[in-house]
């Protein structure tokens, strides 16, 4: 983003704040450009962590953008090309993780036509989505009886590099809040400087009333969960707005006090899955909850997110720099 694109979007987001909440455009836009100087706090820092509600040595706290940008590329220098492919491209994650990855899937270049129409045959809906993307871009959720051309379809995707794949069905707690899609876990994991696995925040990511994705970006709503417990600690909010949800605006379930289900289960599957990647250093881990477990949804270790994990009015970055000081565990060999 260029710099002048940077100040247009910091001077919209003051204009929306002036509307929601009163105070002077020009001191809302001051501030949130002082603070990307001083914190590399983004627009979206600025609004989504209430950093216009908080002073300076509060802020510091913060993984704002810029340095969780840092922290990516410093915690994550051991991956190979290998790692990156995995990482980056969701048919290649789905056979790193198997096991963690329980849907069945098809990744459209690499079978045939009758593979396909099999599949459909299975699955009267599923969802296809581009092999690497980002934010729940291109995903779409399909009906098979309103393909009228399968072979032209199938064609389509093929050369597209899409994948297919089976719904997920979650727990019966988490369709109470939201059924119009799968309300995933967010867990962002690192390693010390030890190579040890800590975990540094969490959150439930919930679609909006009448959304079909949870995506933060897409209308989604995040709530702050505890690690340990796997309790969610208070309201959530979007990044659009300063209004935050103790209840969920679609089913106004209460979402403060909520227990995840299976979260010892979900906690030992993030080590899991660490595991399997040990020349990756820091993760956003996406889960789904089922009801007789978890599934790995996807990980994201070149933008892990740090709006959606410090949703507790609790800084992060003072765990990310105690895995930044003096990193000395080394790159692995893997097959």
């Amino acid at each position: 983003m260029s710099q002048w694109d940077a100040v247009k979007r910091t001077w919209k987001m003051a204009k929306s704040l002036k509307k929601q909440r009163g105070g002077v455009t020009f001191a809302y836009f001051l501030d949130a450009i002082q603070c990307g100087y001083r914190h590399e706090a983004s627009p979206e820092n600025y609004l989504v962590l209430r950093f216009f509600e908080i002073k300076d040595e509060e802020r510091s706290k913060y993984l704002t953008s810029g340095r969780s940008k840092r922290a990516d590329k410093e915690l994550n220098r051991f991956m190979t090309e290998k790692d990156a492919r995995v990482m980056a491209q969701k048919h290649l994650f789905y056979q790193m993780f198997t096991g963690l990855v329980k849907r069945e899937y098809l990744y459209t270049p690499e079978v045939d036509f009758a593979e396909c129409l099999e599949f459909m045959d299975r699955h009267e809906v599923f969802i296809c989505k581009p092999d690497r993307g980002i934010m729940g871009h291109g995903v779409k959720k399909i009906r098979t009886s309103e393909i009228r051309d399968r072979y032209a379809w199938f064609q389509e995707r093929k050369k597209e590099k899409c994948l297919i794949e089976e719904l997920i069905v979650q727990n019966e707690e988490l369709q109470k809040i939201n059924d119009g899609c799968v309300n995933s876990v967010r867990i962002n994991a690192a390693r010390d400087k030890k190579g040890n696995v800590r975990l540094i925040g969490a959150c439930l990511k919930c679609g909006g009333k009448g959304a079909v994705a949870d995506n933060f970006h897409s209308g989604g709503i995040a709530y702050p969960v505890d690690t340990d417990s796997g309790c969610i600690t208070g309201p959530g909010r979007n990044n659009s707005d300063i209004r935050e949800y103790d209840r969920h605006p679609g089913s106004e379930v209460v979402m403060p006090g909520f227990q995840i289900p299976y979260w010892e289960d979900i906690r030992a599957g993030i080590f899991l899955a660490m595991e399997r990647m040990p020349n990756v250093g820091y993760v956003g881990w996406d889960i789904a909850v089922t009801p007789d477990g978890f599934e790995l949804i996807e990980g994201n270790c070149h933008w892990p997110g740090g709006n959606i994990i410090q949703l507790d009015r609790v800084g992060k970055y003072p765990l990310i720099q105690e895995c930044l000081e003096g990193v000395i565990w080394e790159r692995r060999k893997t097959s």
